[in-house]
């Protein structure tokens, strides 16, 4: 088992105290922590002792080479951690203020929405994936459609135990989403049946005990990111879908689209919706929710359509 990477910094303390405040309030934080990390060892290389000034952070922003979205990250977590050590007694000079974010185009891509017919196509070249006669084919489709379909995280369905899986109920609980919060997603019977024919396969070589994974690799062991991503994008490029091929994290976007093109197509107002699609994709406001319904084709179909509606009831009460 990969050991635990610790703070060695002369803040590490602070640092250690802060992360464990913030779990006590009920976040996982394991990626911020992740990436206070990468501060707490470029202290270390620099081999800086106390006091910490404002060149230091000037230096080290300096030497962060990621995305914009990804140094936005950086600096939220870090300023919070050496603001917590200042008023706790670290030698910390009063901080500046923090680096305005990028703009909004350059953190976030626009989300790829699959069509139904794009899917088909992604699911085709899933199950052709090398080796002809490994597990990884079957793994890449069987994910894919369940992300299709549920709209869960990546993280998420990489966590996913066997016993999660209620197969006489149809129920997939999700035990430890975002947050730390858990769900219980009801299913299809399809999706059902490709789950309990994905564990129960003969050519699974791993237990199917309730505590082993669902999705597993070729070395038998839980499938990785690094793993789930090339998988997609091998899919992507073997079914030649138009570029941007889809990430994973695509699938959760086209979910919630489908759900509300779905409402408006029998009726139903964004306003009965929102709430049922938030809970099902485990967020914790509606505003968040709100950030996947991106403009797109579907969408604006419908919108116009319910405008037309109104329109020609005020034309004819105007004529």
């Amino acid at each position: 088992m990969k050991s635990r990477q610790r703070f060695t910094s002369w803040l590490a303390d602070h640092f250690e105290r802060f992360v464990a405040v913030k779990r006590a309030g009920g976040a996982d934080y394991s990626s911020q922590r992740s990436l206070l990390l990468t501060f707490d060892r470029y202290l270390c290389e620099q081999d800086l002792e106390p006091p910490l000034e404002d060149e230091t952070l000037v230096r080290f922003l300096g030497s962060f080479e990621k995305t914009p979205r990804a140094r936005d990250n950086v600096v939220s977590v870090v300023w919070q951690a050496l603001g917590h050590a200042r008023r706790h007694g670290a030698r910390v000079e009063p901080l500046p203020e923090r680096p305005p974010k990028a703009p909004l185009y350059w953190r976030r891509r626009q989300p790829r929405i699959v069509s139904a017919e794009e899917m088909a196509r992604l699911l085709e070249a899933a199950h052709r994936l090398p080796p002809a006669d490994g597990w990884r084919a079957l793994t890449i489709a069987t994910l894919l459609g369940l992300l299709y379909v549920t709209g869960i995280r990546v993280g998420e369905a990489r966590a996913l135990n066997v016993g999660d899986l209620d197969r006489q109920d149809g129920i997939l609980t999700i035990v430890r989403g975002k947050f730390g919060k858990s769900r219980a997603l009801p299913l299809r019977r399809s999706a059902v049946r490709a789950l309990v024919h994905y564990i129960d396969h003969p050519r699974r070589c791993v237990a199917r005990d309730a505590a082993a994974p669902i999705f597993v690799s070729s070395l038998n062991r839980r499938l990785s990111k690094p793993a789930i991503q090339s998988g997609v994008q091998a899919a992507g490029r073997a079914a030649q879908l138009a570029t941007p091929v889809p990430r994973p994290h695509d699938f959760r976007h086209t979910f919630a689209v489908r759900c509300l093109a779905a409402c408006y197509a029998e009726g139903r107002t964004a306003d009965v919706a929102l709430p049922a699609l938030s809970t099902y994709l485990g967020h914790a406001s509606l505003e968040g929710t709100r950030r996947y319904l991106v403009a797109n084709g579907s969408l604006l179909e419908h919108a116009a359509r319910r405008f037309a509606k109104k329109t020609s009831v005020l034309d004819a009460v105007l004529s």
